[in-house]
């Protein structure tokens, strides 16, 4: 798992929701997406500013999602807007499929996409 136990604390899943709201904001991703992405029915509470649940699914999902956005800025700084398209652009490293499309294949699909964005210097 990508997450240390000690990410179950009130504040800790506090302080995840709070990037990971960021995150999804700057990849301008629609609710329904989001809660595919996290495994959950909907995303009203993490909206509403709620910290996010001690589900260890979620959890590690969240993980991967703050990872791969932590080493796209690194790839792209200060460009928002190129991490977006980079998500939903077609990629010939995976198979010609969209980084998100990957994604929301699950945990399997967010490792390979993390593994890909944390390996490449320019992608």
């Amino acid at each position: 798992m990508t997450l240390v136990p000690g990410l179950q604390s009130l504040e800790a899943r506090q302080g995840l929701a709070e990037a990971l709201r960021e995150t999804f904001e700057c990849w301008a991703l629609h609710e329904k997406t989001q809660a595919e992405l996290l495994g959950l029915a909907n995303v009203t509470a993490l909206q509403r500013g709620e910290p996010l649940p001690a589900d260890r699914s979620v959890l590690e999902r969240t993980g991967h999602v703050l990872a791969i956005e932590r080493s796209l800025k690194k790839l792209f700084p200060g460009q928002p807007e190129r991490r977006a398209h980079w998500l939903s652009t077609p990629n010939p490293r995976l198979g010609g499929l969209a980084p998100l499309t990957i994604m929301l294949g699950g945990v399997k699909g967010m490792k390979s996409v993390q593994s890909l964005t944390e390996t490449q210097e320019e992608l």
